[in-house]
């Protein structure tokens, strides 16, 4: 059975945002939630929905992220959030991530959020429907980072998955290098260009905005160098905002692929996410899978000039879904309606 809190919250506390799940490992996870007035905050959980586990945040506040440790990798946990004992969600579940011997899992990459919320919430379904282990978003996850109200639109839209499903985001041009990203986002590394390895496969999430430097001597180039160079995981997967390759005409093109392109040829990465382009694309260039995933609702991009190494493109609503199966990936694009867009299968060298 089920633990017995007390039968209501304190008066006047109440969920505002949250819980959402940040920042999965292999032993651990971050639960954020946010309620209307400060107040205190803890974590129930357990592989059953009895819990048996409790961590408490000491602080007063408003928000809370709590970390939970001690977690067994790829494993179902129960979890809710409480305050003083009483319950402020519902009870949800989490999987841990795979440890480097779970070789089977799946995730799902889309982005370009910012607009249109009918089209994002019945992207947002679709993924709920199938899911994932975890989420990236490729960016503009609103149109404008500074407005606050924006974020609360983005955050009731993705309630429900997000309870459910840890989201790893990189920043877009329309985050505006806001202060709102970094309050409410709790990544890895310094937020802004990190990596995290996932069962046999290593992610690589950078700034790739209109705002952050990523040519080499930069900083963001040096530690990406790095990040690629020390790799040992089968699958090598890369996400930043604008992409490299493109048929909708942009000025930062040229500079991404100028820089950035060398470095994935060199050490052997094996799909690049993009988004910033409001279309589904695939590229295939020198071994290197380039997608371009921006249809999570922002208004759709026709091409402008068709690239040379364009193997798909469709102009839907849609998201991404990747199997990964040992030394196999299975990739299938599915539209907002539902409908197989695209599907590529590779195997890890």
């Amino acid at each position: 059975m089920p633990s017995s809190p007390a039968t209501s919250a304190p008066a006047g506390v109440a969920l505002v945002r949250g819980p959402y799940l940040q920042s999965v490992a292999a032993h651990s996870i971050v639960v954020v939630w946010e309620t209307g007035s400060p107040s205190q905050g803890e974590v129930v959980y357990g592989e059953a929905e009895a819990y048996g586990l409790r961590t408490a945040d000491p602080a007063v506040e408003a928000r809370h992220a709590i970390t939970l440790t001690g977690l067994a990798p790829y494993t179902l946990y129960h979890y809710r959030v409480e305050s003083e004992g009483a319950p402020l969600s519902a009870d949800a579940t989490f999987r841990t991530a795979a440890g480097p011997g779970q070789a089977d899992f799946t995730f799902v990459v889309f982005g370009d959020t910012r607009t249109q919320h009918q089209f994002h919430r019945a992207v947002v379904e679709r993924i709920r429907a199938l899911a994932p282990d975890f989420v990236l978003h490729t960016g503009d996850l609103v149109a404008d980072g500074h407005q606050a109200g924006e974020w609360g639109i983005f955050f009731e839209i993705e309630r429900e998955l997000l309870a459910r499903v840890p989201l790893f985001t990189v920043l877009g041009n329309h985050e505006h290098d806001s202060p709102l990203y970094f309050d409410l986002f709790y990544l890895p590394g310094n937020e802004r260009w990190y990596a995290f390895d996932y069962g046999n496969s290593r992610f690589v999430c950078l700034e790739v905005d209109g705002v952050a430097r990523f040519q080499p001597g930069s900083e963001q180039y040096t530690w990406l160098e790095q990040a690629l160079a020390t790799n040992t995981q089968p699958w090598l997967f890369v996400t930043f905002h604008v992409p490299p390759y493109t048929s909708v005409e942009d000025s930062m093109e040229d500079d991404v692929r100028g820089a950035l392109v060398p470095l994935f040829e060199r050490y052997g990465v094996d799909v690049v996410f993009s988004g910033h382009k409001h279309n589904y694309e695939r590229n295939e260039v020198n071994g290197v899978t380039y997608l371009v995933t921006g249809g999570g609702g922002a208004p759709l991009y026709a091409i402008d000039e068709q690239e040379p190494a364009q193997a798909a493109f469709t102009l839907d609503y849609h998201l991404v879904r990747v199997e990964i199966h040992g030394d196999h990936l299975k990739a299938t694009v599915i539209s907002d309606e539902g409908e197989v867009l695209d599907e590529f299968e590779h195997n890890a060298d």
